[in-house]
């Protein structure tokens, strides 16, 4: 048996190395093979994780590595969809280019719901599937559903415990039983990484905090002019916790000239900036540095510093991203409501189970046929909860559109009409329109207006 972990970053590689060394992944009868996927936008633009200087210490977990990006190029990763009647033929290649051998090969992945690990899930289709989740989207409810062929080999649910006491929704409509891969495993791989020579210095270093760059505007969650206000701000932030050094960490997507906000906010609040173009994971900084804050605004560095390396943690603007986030099912809704809920100043969140209520409620509102089970849940937080609370993290069309409480009252005209929409939408008949009309910008607009 082979393992074939499957990584598309170097934090992902290193939660997987985590998981190793914890003795999570077992210990495979023939090799563990670290399969790399270059999944950036430009990937002959950007490195890919074993590429990266530093990488050699998480590349040493594994017996060797092999690459899918170049191989199936100029088809992109997330592109790469083959036929069932293709499958057959790949899975003969692949096993003879990566030498793989002739018995079952168990998938090791990210993220089993999209592509390309669920095509290579399927190429490989005799062996067992287990999901690692590195960042805060394990805490969230999954984004698609999973074929029956790939639901039957599930074997678990890996996970840094980012938010201690905090149950993953992940998978969870499947049985799937999350584990928790220590911290401290997690951070000696970290460590590892970071280890290296330093300067002998006998002076004091100033007071240095980190700022994490990301590029929502890509996403279409904010304009190009908002985010470098947001950037801007996040300096002042970090000034204001009494940094006098601010290494900037922008995302590798980030467009030329989007610097010169952040300079001048800099500048104006007196501390002295450092842009970091190192595309070693913001955890190394941590592990390998005095930092005694970090500003961003959901990262899942925020938490990462909190729990894993005790370094306090800033988030700016989440509470108007929660207003932004379209449609209610985009998958930040979860990680955005987590860092709000941790980082308010008037939190009501203290405790783990607390947070869970929330997140329950949340997950059902965004998938609520495969979270049906937690109904209950979200019923009976929202019956308490304060209506400060309940319009932040929910929107009134959605409480609506579940008939839940805390719903805006409806015009019983337009009620009566929506209700007797949504029954049709729901009607067996309708799978073939929404296979003949998916392609409709139109009825998608219509759909969602009626579902809310």
């Amino acid at each position: 048996m082979t393992q074939l972990v499957v990584a598309s970053t170097l934090f992902g590689a290193a939660t997987a190395a985590a998981a190793a060394d914890a003795g999570l992944l077992g210990e495979p009868d023939g090799e563990r093979v670290l399969l790399v996927v270059n999944n950036a936008f430009a990937p002959e633009l950007t490195p890919a994780a074993d590429e990266i200087e530093g990488s050699a210490p998480v590349l040493a977990r594994f017996d060797r590595v092999v690459h899918l990006t170049d191989l199936i190029a100029p088809i992109h990763p997330a592109d790469w969809k083959p036929g069932p009647r293709e499958r057959p033929l790949l899975e003969r290649l692949l096993r003879s280019y990566w030498g793989l051998g002739d018995g079952p090969v168990d998938i090791v992945a990210e993220s089993v719901w999209v592509n390309p690990t669920q095509t290579l899930a399927r190429i490989f289709h005799d062996g067992s599937i287990t999901v690692y989740a590195d960042g805060l989207m394990s805490y969230g409810p999954t984004r698609n559903d999973l074929p029956l062929d790939i639901i039957q080999r599930l074997e678990g649910l890996l996970h840094l415990d980012l938010v201690p006491g905090l149950r993953p929704v992940l998978l969870s409509e499947y049985g799937v039983t999350p584990t928790v891969i220590p911290s401290e495993s997690f951070r000696g791989v970290i460590e590892e990484i970071a280890a290296k020579p330093a300067a002998a210095s006998d002076e004091a270093q100033p007071p240095a905090a980190i700022v994490v760059g990301q590029y929502l505007a890509a996403l279409g969650l904010v304009t190009m002019q908002e985010e470098a206000a947001m950037h801007a701000g996040m300096i002042r932030a970090a000034a204001e916790a009494g940094a006098r050094v601010v290494r900037f960490k922008p995302h590798p997507s980030a467009p030329p000239g989007f610097l010169a906000p952040v300079e001048k906010a800099a500048q104006d609040a007196g501390v002295t900036l450092e842009v970091v173009t190192d595309p070693l994971p913001v955890e190394v900084m941590l592990a390998s540095s005095d930092v005694t804050a970090i500003v961003g605004c959901f990262s899942t560095a925020l938490v990462t510093a909190r729990s894993i390396f005790g370094v306090r943690s800033i988030a700016v603007e989440t509470s108007n991203l929660l207003k932004r986030l379209k449609p209610f099912e985009n998958s930040n809704r979860i990680p955005v409501t987590i860092v709000d809920a941790l980082h308010r100043t008037d939190s009501t969140f203290d405790t783990a189970e607390q947070l869970q209520q929330l997140v329950d409620t949340v997950s059902y509102c965004m998938q609520p046929k495969s979270l049906s089970d937690r109904r209950g849940t979200a019923v009976g937080w929202l019956a308490q909860a304060s209506t400060k609370d309940r319009t932040r993290y929910v929107a009134g069309q959605r409480l609506s559109m579940l008939d839940l409480p805390g719903a805006p009252r409806q015009n019983p005209v337009v009620k009566a009409t929506l209700d007797t929409a949504r029954t049709a939408l729901a009607h067996p008949a309708m799978s073939w329109v929404d296979e003949r009309t998916r392609r409709s910008n139109l009825r998608k607009k219509v759909v969602s207006r009626i579902r809310g």
